[in-house]
């Protein structure tokens, strides 16, 4: 995944580095190589960003599931106590 994402990266700053060596004959190399690494940097943020957003929306929801499980798990316990509970009354008030 990570080198998709590099290889886009690279496609995608090779592709904006022709385009403005295309407008621009007379501009230097230097300010060409600037304004690659600019766009570089600008995609390279965009997907860490959006895999930070994605990998924050993970996060949350297993722990809602977590949560869930243990809230389920801890209510299953309860109603087997008092079933439990219901059962020894019984039994004692037969005897």
């Amino acid at each position: 995944m990570r080198s998709r994402i590099l290889i886009l990266s690279a496609l995608l700053a090779t592709a904006s580095a022709m385009t403005c060596v295309a407008a621009e004959q007379d501009s230097s190399v230097k300010q060409d190589a600037k304004d690659v690494g600019h766009a570089v940097g600008e995609i390279a943020h965009d997907v860490g960003h959006g895999a930070k957003k994605a990998a924050k929306a993970v996060g949350h929801t297993a722990r809602d599931v977590t949560r869930n499980v243990g809230h389920a798990f801890r209510d299953g316990a309860r109603e087997t106590k008092k079933a439990a509970k219901g059962d020894s009354k019984k039994k004692s008030t037969e005897k």
